[in-house]
């Protein structure tokens, strides 16, 4: 048992690198104790945020449903969406972390039980997805619970039943991911998992954003609550029907008064645990033989023409300047954390915007009359200068340059040695974040474009300012990380999220913006 706990310990600080209190001579660093209330101050605020919108939601729902005396069908919606979203977040964040590095390899040879290194990973891994179904479900539950006015016993049951969901999903997650890695060469290769994985994630969350429009849209209008949920309603009374443990856990909450269901809840989240360690016990030597097998390298046979072709692209001369950009921008879209939190906001942002407004006011056939207000309201001054704001924000917001050299932390020894000079090594870095800029900047135009229909002459103005005012501020955050950069960390999470030098750019460009 000491060596499991060790081995969740060790994950933890492995996937989530937090602060250490003390310094490397032992002393407490309120440098530390300062990064860690920051961190712990955003994570509240984020899920206060996540939080209080899932609660406009089931406050809106159970209204709706409280007036054709219904109400306790809420209780079915936060299960079912609920456990939609965990098992969706649940199984990706397994798959992506079943190898993370080459460390996994060196674990496998330790003297333990090899089924507790797959207990550590899915332990630590199911914080976030408690901490999920806290948000989408648990809400649900305190929101029938502040109407209703329940035994206190509820609030127990409904605790117990989000920890069962959570064991039970982490373990199907894995009892998927492994065997689906062990099988298919192609998901061995750690690309093709970013890609899919990006590409999931992505879909989850339009539609997650979608899904939240649809109803708060609505939310003053009752009937057309009943009539967007009419499908739903009908599919969850036919499975209240006809799924026994659904009634069960239904039950446990309606007639919560009854301390039976309590004990039985116990029971289940105790089998849950064991179910879920014996099924790890089983999948080790499978988990194991992933392990061992996953490489990011492929042998491909090629014929002389092929070979040829190869030879030349892969070693032919390169200007080092082309070299190290390339380098930069492989390196750049390989991470789903850099991806996704880097050169794609360029497209998520104004996408999931133009979800909001096309499901505000989308159904109104008022975003033509939007359109028309700003450009009444906006003196073309203004709106040029909206647009060249907006266009250096979507370049600069990527966080290319403010964690450049964070992000080459564990190469930093080997570049060190190349005969390149800092002034090209840096130069190569600007120019990354510069690409990217003028991408941003080509989006804010083509927004302009549809909001303000500007002139041709003003788009080559907006073009040429954006770009400028974003080469600026990747200057400045290549500057900050120059100076102060995040050179200690286990994974790509804290080079990006935990630099402080992000946040300090971050908060400047919505400053300016």
């Amino acid at each position: 048992m000491k060596n499991l706990i060790s081995l969740i310990r060790f994950y933890f600080g492995t996937f989530y690198a937090l602060p250490a209190f003390k310094d490397s001579q032992g002393n407490i660093s309120a440098k530390s104790i300062l990064k860690l209330a920051g961190i712990i101050f955003l994570a509240l605020y984020v899920l206060g945020s996540f939080g209080f919108l899932a609660w406009q939601i089931y406050d809106s729902l159970y209204k709706v449903f409280a007036s054709v005396g219904i109400e306790r069908l809420i209780l079915v919606y936060a299960l079912m969406y609920g456990s939609l979203y965990v098992v969706i977040i649940g199984f990706v964040s397994s798959f992506s972390t079943v190898y993370t590095n080459e460390m996994e390899a060196y674990m496998a040879t330790l003297p333990v039980k090899s089924g507790y290194l797959l207990t550590g990973k899915a332990a630590v891994l199911s914080i976030p997805d408690f901490m999920l179904a806290l948000l989408t479900m648990g809400s649900g539950f305190i929101v029938y619970g502040i109407y209703e006015q329940p035994f206190w016993l509820y609030y127990v049951n409904a605790l117990f039943i989000l920890i069962l969901v959570t064991v039970l999903i982490v373990a199907l997650s894995y009892c998927i991911s492994i065997p689906l890695l062990a099988l298919g060469r192609i998901f061995r290769n750690r690309d093709v998992i970013m890609v899919l994985i990006g590409l999931a994630v992505m879909v989850g969350v339009l539609y997650m954003q979608a899904s939240m429009n649809r109803i708060l849209t609505v939310t003053e209008k009752p009937e057309q609550i009943m009539a967007l949920l009419q499908g739903s309603n009908e599919a969850f009374l036919r499975l209240l029907d006809t799924v026994p443990p659904l009634r069960f856990i239904l039950r446990s909450l309606l007639e919560a008064s009854n301390p039976l269901y309590t004990l039985l809840l116990i029971l289940l989240v105790g089998g849950g645990l064991c179910f879920s360690f014996v099924l790890f016990s089983l999948l080790s030597p499978l988990y194991q033989r992933v392990i061992q097998g996953f490489s990011e390298q492929y042998i491909k046979k090629m014929n002389r023409t092929q070979s040829a072709a190869y030879l030349r692209i892969s070693t032919g001369r390169q200007s080092p300047l082309l070299s190290l950009l390339l380098r930069g921008l492989r390196s750049m879209n390989r991470e789903p954390v850099y991806l996704l939190n880097g050169p794609f906001i360029i497209i998520l942002l104004p996408v999931v915007l133009g979800i909001s407004l096309y499901f505000s006011v989308g159904s109104q056939g008022a975003i033509q009359e939007i359109s028309s207000a700003a450009r009444n309201i906006l003196t073309p001054v203004q709106q040029v200068i909206i647009s060249i704001v907006t266009g250096a924000f979507l370049g600069s917001a990527t966080s290319i340059t403010c964690t450049a050299l964070s992000r080459d932390a564990k190469q930093l020894g080997y570049l060190k040695t190349l005969p390149v000079s800092p002034r090209l090594y840096l130069g190569a870095k600007l120019l990354h974040g510069v690409i990217f800029g003028l991408v941003g900047s080509l989006v804010a135009i083509v927004l302009s474009i549809f909001i303000f229909q500007i002139d041709e002459p003003l788009v080559l103005l907006v073009l040429g300012a954006s770009v400028v005012l974003s080469v600026l501020c990747n200057l400045l955050g290549l500057y900050l990380d120059t100076v102060n950069p995040q050179l200690k960390w286990e994974n790509p999470v804290a080079a990006m999220k935990q630099n402080i030098n992000a946040v300090v750019m971050i908060l400047l460009e919505m400053l300016i913006l």
